[in-house]
C-alpha cells in the first residue's frame, strides 16, 4: 500500500515562506504598474485553497490581476472552487508573462539557491518548519511505500527534505507533471492501492482525476477536514505500535 503526500501545508509549514513569497511577488509587480497596495496573507491562502492552480506562480498572477482591479477581496470570493488561472485570464482578457513571475518569485523564495535571481535576498525557504514528525515517517516507511507528488521543483523538494530530515525515494515534482494531472500519481503507484494526503480542493480533484482516468481506487485524506494534521493521520494509521 502507498502513502503519498503533498508537501506544502502537509509536511511543511509554508505560511512564512511560500505565502510571503506570493505576497512579495504580487506587490513587486504592482509597484511596476505604479500601484501601492498591500496583499493580505489570508488572500493568498484562500485563493490557493479554492483554486486548481498547480503552482504559486499562477496564484501570484491571479492576485496581481485581482489587486490591479482594486477588488481583490470580492474577486477571491467570486472565484469558483476548483477554478483555474484560465478563469482569471478570461475575466480580465489579459495575462502576466509567467516567466517574469517565476523569476521574481524564485528570487524571493530561493534567494541564494537560485542562480538567476534578480537581486540578493536571503531566501524565504529558510523560514520553513516541519509539520510532520520524522520518526512517524521512519516508522511508516517500514510498513508502507512512501511517496510525494508536489508542485515543488526538484530543487525545492531537496530543500524540503533537508528541512524534514527525511529522504523520499519516490517523488514526482513539477518538472514531470503538475497536479491535477493524474499521470503524476500513476507515475508513482502504477495502479496499486493507497492514499493521498493533501490540503486543498485541487488535491482532491487530483485524486478524482486519477480514479476516472485509470479506473483504480485511491483514497484521499484532506488535512484540516478529515484530520487535524499529517501526524494524526500517521499515528492512526500506525495504530497501536509502540514508539
Amino acid at each position: 500500500m502507498w502513502i503519498v503526500f503533498d508537501v506544502d501545508g502537509v509536511l511543511i509549514d509554508v505560511s512564512d515562506s511560500y505565502d510571503v513569497a506570493v505576497k512579495l511577488t504580487v506587490e513587486y509587480f504592482l509597484g511596476l504598474f505604479g500601484v501601492e497596495r498591500e496583499i493580505r496573507p489570508e488572500w493568498v491562502r484562500e485563493l490557493r485553497r479554492k483554486g486548481s492552480f498547480g503552482d504559486d506562480f499562477k496564484v501570484s498572477e491571479a492576485l496581481i490581476l485581482f489587486a490591479l482591479s482594486g477588488k481583490a477581496e470580492e474577486l477571491i470570493e467570486e472565484f469558483p472552487e476548483g477554478g483555474t488561472i484560465e478563469w482569471v485570464r478570461e475575466k480580465f482578457g489579459f495575462q502576466v508573462f509567467g516567466g517574469s513571475i517565476e523569476r521574481v518569485f524564485n528570487t524571493f523564495y530561493l534567494g541564494g539557491e537560485y542562480p538567476e535571481r534578480l537581486f540578493d535576498f536571503p531566501g524565504l525557504w529558510r523560514r520553513e518548519r516541519p509539520i510532520v514528525r520524522r520518526e512517524l515517517l521512519e516508522r511508516a516507511s517500514g510498513r508502507f511505500k512512501l511517496g510525494v507528488v508536489t508542485g515543488r521543483s526538484d530543487l525545492e523538494m531537496e530543500l524540503a527534505e533537508r528541512i524534514i530530515g527525511f529522504k523520499f525515494e519516490n517523488a514526482v515534482t513539477r518538472e514531470l507533471y503538475m497536479k491535477p494531472d493524474p499521470r503524476a500519481l500513476w507515475e508513482l503507484v502504477r495502479g496499486e492501492p493507497g492514499v493521498y494526503i493533501g490540503d486543498t480542493i485541487n488535491d482532491g480533484l487530483f485524486v478524482e482525476n486519477y480514479r476516472k482516468r485509470y479506473g483504480k481506487e485511491f483514497d484521499f485524506v484532506m488535512v484540516g477536514r478529515d484530520v487535524k494534521d499529517v501526524n494524526q493521520f500517521l499515528e492512526e494509521l500506525l495504530g497501536g505500535e509502540q514508539t
